[in-house]
């Protein structure tokens, strides 16, 4: 591939890649990006002068995976993208489409703030020069980025042990670990992927046994050496890791089956208490009939002090007056306007010290 330059402005990104020589363009897999036929591939444009040929792409209001990663990563970020990616990548293989193609840098990947839907970069070319491996970039992720401390990271150790126990690397057993790692049933699937050397394993349904208080669930790491005519181990025998052992020998490999509701929540800087927002309006303060959170031990934090509001997914703080400010990522905002807020944003009430996680 040659070279791929990227001019930012804000939150707009212009990307252009250079062909070099015996680099050219993919017309099918071109017209296929033009014509939307995969989504949450980027539109791309082509450009022949005298230098050379030109593909080049317009990224308007979205952050760079990088960006997005830059702050303390929760675990819901962290695989809702990668849930996102794997699907961009099985739509390219059904779609024939050379996956090697997919610009798999989280420079080049981006994410619209809002909605958090993940948008790639593909160059439509043949001969590529510099091909961009899935593995190596799904194994390296977890290793650039800080998770956060306040949750129970065990779903990392998991997911890096899945490549240990990989190999070749699947795109359909990867899309079923991240799966089981987010708790969500795991259907069989019939494609199979480029780079795959034998029939996928067939997937387990979550189900709970009779008589029993134990629950098997698809096992992302489990070999690929199986053949069609084997058939699939009984519930009692199933093995996967991650959890204690239950149901005289029934464990389950890093997924956390049956969650509770998804809320945001804020973690008290002073002490490490983790407050659930589970209300469309949470209010802060230090009157305790009419807030969610009482700061008793803080006489700078007004009674009503701020806001968290919950609106069709998009999170919002608003300060009520107070007497001492409400501070976002350092700065003061006015009162009573919504402030929008992510994973990762600082809060100040007064001066008590908050962090906002999703």
């Amino acid at each position: 591939m040659g070279r791929t330059t990227v001019e930012q402005n804000k939150n707009d990104y212009t990307v252009v890649n250079r062909l070099a020589y015996p680099e050219a363009i993919n017309e099918r897999e071109l017209h296929a990006i033009a014509g939307g036929v995969v989504d949450g591939l980027i539109p791309v444009t082509t450009e022949k002068t005298k230098k050379g040929v030109l593909i080049q792409s317009t990224v308007e209001d979205m952050i760079s995976l990088k960006s997005y990663f830059s702050s303390v990563v929760s675990k819901k970020m962290f695989l809702d993208t990668l849930i996102q990616l794997a699907t961009i990548v099985k739509t390219c293989e059904k779609n024939l489409m050379n996956v090697n193609n997919l610009m798999l840098d989280w420079d080049y990947i981006f994410l619209d703030p809002r909605t958090k839907k993940v948008k790639c970069l593909f160059w439509p070319i043949v001969n590529n020069q510099q091909t961009v491996l899935l593995a190596e970039f799904f194994r390296e992720l977890p290793f650039c980025v800080v998770f956060s401390k306040h949750e129970d990271a065990r779903y990392v150790a998991s997911y890096i042990e899945f490549f240990k126990s990989q190999v070749p690397f699947s795109i359909n057993q990867f899309e079923k670990c991240i799966l089981g790692l987010m708790g969500k049933i795991v259907e069989n699937k019939s494609h199979i992927p480029s780079g795959s050397t034998g029939p996928e394993p067939q997937a387990v349904r979550v189900e709970e046994k009779k008589g029993s208080t134990g629950n098997v669930a698809y096992n992302p790491f489990a070999s690929h050496e199986r053949t069609q005519k084997e058939e699939l181990p009984q519930v009692s025998e199933t093995s996967v890791l991650g959890l204690v052992d239950v149901d005289g020998g029934t464990t389950v490999l890093g997924a956390d089956l049956f969650e509770e509701p998804s809320y945001p929540y804020v973690v008290r800087e002073k002490t490490q208490e983790k407050i659930t927002i589970n209300r469309t309006c949470f209010r802060i303060g230090k009157e305790r009939q009419q807030c969610d959170y009482v700061v008793s031990d803080n006489n700078a934090v007004s009674r009503n002090h701020a806001d968290i509001l919950t609106r069709h997914g998009r999170y919002y703080i608003v300060d009520n007056g107070s007497t001492n400010k409400t501070f976002v990522d350092g700065r003061v905002i006015p009162v009573e306007k919504e402030m929008e807020i992510f994973s990762g944003t600082k809060l100040r009430l007064a001066n008590e010290d908050f962090v906002f996680y999703i």
